[in-house]
């Protein structure tokens, strides 16, 4: 079975403007998506969007049920960072807010949502906000 995918978006004159990739994971059940990034000058077009869209396809065309994804507030940018999210990291988690641009709130348009949070991933107080979204039967 096919472990990886990757999908790069092209715009004028071929150039890249964004690409998301995703490994399989969980006998395919579950796909992790990483990464994901678009062209700085290219977002807020759809870009991001329609990659994402193309990846559930694809996941879900291998009978995948699942995708999750890690996004880390390593620059304090939710209401996660610079807090001691023990003992109880999922409250925590339920209550998260975007406090300036975090690309959760993306993940969220894209109908993914906050199952879980790893504290400190990225040291004291920067955690990964873990994300998921069924895309199969």
């Amino acid at each position: 079975a096919e472990d990886r995918i990757s999908r790069i978006a092209l715009g004028d004159n071929d150039a890249p403007l964004g690409w998301i990739g995703a490994i399989r994971q969980y006998d395919g059940h579950a796909w992790e998506l990483h990464p994901l990034v678009v062209h700085r000058n290219a977002r807020g077009l759809g870009i991001g969007r329609a990659l994402v869209r193309d990846l559930e396809a694809q996941i879900a065309a291998r009978g995948g049920l699942t995708i999750y994804l890690g996004t880390d507030d390593e620059m304090g940018k939710t209401s996660l960072s610079a807090v001691d999210l023990y003992p109880d990291p999922l409250t925590h988690a339920a209550a998260v807010r975007n406090v300036s641009d975090h690309p959760f709130t993306f993940y969220q348009r894209c109908g993914f949502v906050v199952c879980g949070v790893i504290p400190d991933a990225n040291g004291w107080g920067k955690p990964d906000i873990i994300m998921a979204k069924r895309v199969g039967a």
